[in-house]
């Protein structure tokens, strides 16, 4: 080989250039996600306006990945779970997390402080921090802006330097396989944004280098206990979930919003699901009972929602499905309905 061809190959090898046909069975394996659909191994991003309840999301995202629970019915893969929770205090956490319906585990690991920040050597700590207990992988951290530090731009527009700033994150995470997950501020007047990617507080830059975008939507002009969840990862079709915020257990809960017939009704639908076998005797369920069953939270007062909606369909229950109901009815000191079969 001359000198010239040596040199050539040279560049050539310098690029890393490979086939497709040519990989294997492992480097041909799909991204991993940590929450299925959701939240890839790679970096993410959760924004939303200040002041809306970005952290117990986030939280509730930690207990649900550290237990292997599912997240909105999102499955997750079960592992240990690094949360930094810079912007609260151990009192914080503990009231926040006192009246929640799951128990935190002991593998979700908590800190409210750092000494390095990502433009100084964070991301090398946590690089080393999952080869010292790889069981940890997913780590959040709660906020983006007060993790990052005061990086140089060397002369970059904002958008690139937003890019080169956030590139050695990714990669590692991308080679560690973990999930880094952001909890981040939208810009001012996000609402006006025509893009979910545009409601990120900084440059375009940032959206653009994530593997997934969470947005927390929230309606109208004040936190009112409702949002919308837009979930937008790179290799999966995403999605958005509806969501409301319990004040009594201090934790999102997803919604349906009730539709106008009998069979889009999520509270006429459970009962049709439910209803005893025919010619049995009625089946007692509390009004509780069959609120958390049809809208898949809790409510401080369900009987008067449960009773607004059998109002409603009560004849076409009974004419199309022949399904008596009673409601107020007492039993093992409970207020609910009975519901009949009388086909």
């Amino acid at each position: 080989m001359t000198a010239r061809q040596e040199k050539e190959a040279d560049v050539f090898s310098s690029f890393g250039f490979y086939s497709v046909p040519d990989l294997t069975e492992e480097e041909r394996k799909p991204p991993e996600f940590i929450v299925d659909g959701m939240i890839p191994c790679g970096m993410t991003f959760l924004s939303g306006a200040p002041k809306t309840r970005k952290s117990f999301l986030a939280l509730q995202l930690a207990i649900a990945v550290a237990t292997g629970g599912t997240f909105f019915g999102h499955h997750t893969i079960r592992c240990d779970v690094a949360y930094f929770d810079l912007e609260g205090s151990k009192s914080r956490i503990s009231a926040r997390t006192e009246n929640m319906t799951v128990t935190v585990p002991a593998n979700l690991f908590v800190t409210n402080r750092i000494q390095e920040r990502l433009s100084n050597g964070l991301t090398a700590k946590i690089q080393a921090l999952h080869r010292q207990k790889p069981s940890i992988r997913l780590i959040i951290i709660d906020t983006y802006s007060r993790a990052r530090g005061s990086p140089k731009a060397f002369g970059q527009n904002a958008y690139d330097a937003d890019v080169s700033f956030l590139e050695p994150v990714q990669q590692m995470a991308l080679q560690e396989n973990i999930a880094i997950l952001f909890v981040h501020h939208d810009k001012k007047g996000a609402g006006f944004a025509s893009d979910s990617f545009e409601r990120l507080s900084g440059t375009m830059g940032i959206s653009g280098s994530a593997d997934a975008v969470l947005n927390l939507i929230t309606e109208g002009k004040r936190f009112e206990g409702k949002a919308k969840l837009e979930y937008t990862p790179r290799d999966a079709p995403g999605g958005e979930l509806n969501l409301v915020f319990n004040d009594r257990f201090t934790e999102w809960q997803t919604y349906e919003t009730p539709l106008t017939d009998l069979k889009g009704n999520p509270v006429c639908r459970w009962i049709l699901d439910n209803a005893p076998d025919p010619k049995r005797e009625g089946q007692f369920y509390s009004y509780e009972t069959v609120f958390k069953g049809a809208y898949n939270l809790y409510s401080e007062s369900p009987g008067d929602k449960i009773r607004e909606q059998i109002a409603l369909f009560r004849q076409e229950l009974f004419t199309d499905y022949n399904i008596a109901i009673q409601t107020g009815v007492k039993s093992n000191g409970q207020r609910g309905i009975r519901v009949f079969n009388t086909m």
